[in-house]
């Protein structure tokens, strides 16, 4: 999410056209702050496997 940090460059993976160019409407979304935090507070509940949790420290 570029509101959080700046050099954060989406690389979409897409085989067909039509799914590159919604895709790249993505640009088009604006998310609120109380949005944003909503998704944070939901990612902060999702469990972590081993190996991702050994590797973010």
């Amino acid at each position: 999410m570029l509101c959080k940090k700046p050099w954060i460059v989406p690389i979409p993976g897409s085989r067909k056209r039509e799914c590159l160019q919604e895709n790249a409407g993505a640009v088009n979304v604006k998310l609120s702050a109380e949005e944003v935090q909503a998704l944070d507070d939901a990612f902060d509940r999702i469990e972590m496997s081993e190996v991702q949790q050994s590797q973010n420290g």
